[in-house]
């Protein structure tokens, strides 16, 4: 039998941190936004990267942009996706 694994409780987020991962989801929300109207723009790598920042300031924010038809399934796959957390883990023993 393997000792269960405690991972530390991580530090709260000073205000600084949350203002700078704030502004950078939004302006990564915005340049998604317009790659939806300009052709050869991507939407889906923004929006994954805006994702990433508001799940740690904002998680409330994330659902409305994983409930649009053609990107919020590729965010939620990408965010299964194993080196991420996601997934099944094997469970030891």
């Amino acid at each position: 039998m393997t000792p269960e694994r405690r991972r530390k409780p991580r530090r709260p987020l000073t205000r600084a941190e949350r203002w700078v991962l704030d502004g950078l989801g939004g302006a990564l929300l915005a340049t998604g936004a317009v790659g939806i109207v300009t052709p050869g723009l991507p939407t889906t790598v923004f929006w994954i990267g805006a994702v990433l920042c508001f799940l740690k300031t904002r998680p409330h924010a994330v659902r409305p942009m994983l409930r649009v038809p053609v990107v919020g399934p590729a965010i939620v796959w990408f965010l299964r996706w194993r080196p991420f957390g996601g997934g099944r883990r094997k469970r030891p023993g």
